[in-house]
C-alpha cells in the first residue's frame, strides 16, 4: 500500500509540474499600445504611399549586459511587412508620407543629472511610451505638483493621487521595457526651413521580461498593423505571442528600401528629424550624448 501512494504520490506531482510549466513557459505577453493621430491627417481608410526612414537602434537607461538585439535589416523588413499587410505602398513614384522607425530598449537612467523642480528626461521619455497625450500631460503634471515646479500643462488635470489610466501609466512607466515607435510625417514638410509635420504615431512596448528581445521586438512589429494610421484614445494592454514575428505575410516583391530615394527628401531635413527623435525617445539630452 505504501508503495501505491508513493507512486500515485509522484505522478499527482509529475502533473501539477506540467500544469505549472504549461503556464509558466508560454510565448504570450502583455504589450502596451499607444496610437495618436493628428486631427487634419488624411483618412484612415485610404493607407496610401510611404517612405520608411531608419532610426535605428536605441538603448537608453541603464546598462545592461548580454543584450542581444535583433538584426536591424530583419527588423526593418518586418516592419515593411507590416505595412504592406495593411495596404500601404512602400515608395512608389510619389509618396505621401514619410515614416521615421525607431526600436530598442529603454529602462530608468540612475546615472541622469537631477534636475530639481523638473520631470528628469529619461522619465519623461518613459512616461510618453506608455501613455496616451492626455494621460501623459496628467501623470506629468502630477510629479511637477509634487516637486512644486514649474512647467505644468494648462491642457490637463493635475491629480493629487493617482488612480486609474494614470496610476496604470505611472506603474508601466517603472519598468524595463522592450518598443518600437513609428512616426508618420507629410513628406512635403520634411524639408529646409520647415517644421515637420506629424500625421500619426503608433508606440508598442512590453516588458523586458517578456522574453529575449531579438524575440519581443519583432514579435511587437507582427502586431503592430491595426494599429498604424489609427487613433486610440488611451493605451492599450493587449496579449499578444513571441509567435507574431513568424505569422507576417512576406513583403511585397520589389518593396522599396528604408533610405530616401533619390530627391525626394533633403538628407540635412531627415537627419535633424531623426536626431530629434532620438533624443525625445531615449530620454536624453543633446548635450548628454547617451
Amino acid at each position: 500500500m505504501k508503495h501505491t501512494s508513493l507512486a500515485l504520490a509522484v505522478l499527482l506531482a509529475a502533473g501539477v509540474c506540467a500544469e505549472a510549466r504549461a503556464g509558466l513557459f508560454t510565448d504570450n505577453f502583455e504589450m502596451v499600445v499607444v496610437a495618436n493621430r493628428a486631427k487634419d491627417a488624411p483618412a484612415d481608410d485610404a493607407p496610401g504611399s510611404c517612405l520608411l526612414l531608419n532610426g535605428g537602434y536605441i538603448e537608453a537607461g541603464d546598462p545592461i549586459a548580454g543584450e542581444r538585439p535583433p538584426a536591424p535589416d530583419d527588423v526593418l523588413s518586418a516592419i515593411k511587412n507590416a505595412f504592406v499587410a495593411q495596404g500601404f505602398r512602400l515608395g512608389g513614384p510619389s509618396p505621401a508620407v514619410a515614416v521615421s522607425c525607431f526600436w530598442g530598449a529603454i529602462r530608468v537612467d540612475h546615472r541622469e543629472a537631477r534636475v530639481p523642480d523638473a520631470i528628469y528626461s529619461n522619465a519623461k521619455a518613459r512616461i510618453e511610451l506608455v501613455s496616451s497625450n492626455q494621460t501623459g500631460a496628467e501623470l506629468e503634471n502630477h510629479i511637477l505638483n509634487n516637486k512644486s515646479g514649474a512647467g505644468e500643462n494648462a491642457d490637463a488635470s493635475s491629480p493629487v493621487i493617482l488612480a486609474g489610466p494614470t496610476r496604470t501609466t505611472s506603474q508601466l512607466a517603472r519598468q524595463p521595457r522592450y518598443f518600437v515607435i513609428l512616426t508618420a510625417y507629410d513628406l512635403a514638410s520634411i524639408a529646409p526651413g520647415k517644421v515637420p509635420h506629424e500625421l500619426w504615431q503608433v508606440k508598442l512596448s512590453a516588458q523586458q521580461t517578456a522574453g529575449g528581445m531579438d524575440e519581443v521586438i519583432p514579435a511587437l512589429v507582427g502586431s503592430a498593423g491595426p494599429y498604424l494610421g489609427k487613433r486610440l484614445p488611451q493605451a492599450k494592454i493587449i496579449t499578444t505571442s513571441l509567435a507574431a514575428a513568424s505569422a507576417r505575410p512576406a513583403a511585397a516583391t520589389g518593396a522599396a528600401d528604408h533610405a530616401p530615394q533619390g530627391a525626394l527628401l533633403d538628407a540635412g531635413a531627415v537627419s535633424a528629424l531623426l536626431g530629434r527623435e532620438r533624443v525625445e525617445y531615449s530620454g536624453t539630452t543633446e548635450s548628454s550624448g547617451g
